[in-house]
């Protein structure tokens, strides 16, 4: 995301990890997820980057969770944001939050 491009809604770069974690058929929703909702919501990456998608078709799902770290980060940018659902991420925010997610990852 390049400066004068749109923000992108927090709930988004949420629902959208939530779609790729549902997709790796994972349990919990990860950094990676986030990291790569982002990649998605930005133009980085098209939605078929991110690779096959695990059938629901014969296969019990169960309600996704969240790693308790993404929970943290979430509840505290959430706050941050100033805890609405409209909240907006701008381009210099979106690179602190990226940086954050990425140290979850190597974490």
């Amino acid at each position: 995301m390049s400066d004068g491009e749109e923000a992108v809604r927090f709930l988004d770069i949420l629902t959208t990890a939530s779609s790729v974690a549902h997709a790796r058929g994972a349990d919990a929703v990860a950094a990676a997820h986030l990291l790569e909702a982002i990649d998605v919501l930005t133009g980085v990456a098209e939605p078929d980057d991110i690779g096959a998608s695990v059938s629901p078709l014969g296969h019990r799902r169960t309600e996704l969770s969240a790693e308790p770290a993404v929970r943290e980060l979430t509840q505290r940018w959430f706050a941050r944001l100033g805890g609405t659902p409209d909240a907006s991420v701008e381009a210099d925010i979106l690179a602190e939050l990226r940086t954050e997610i990425e140290m979850l990852v190597r974490s």
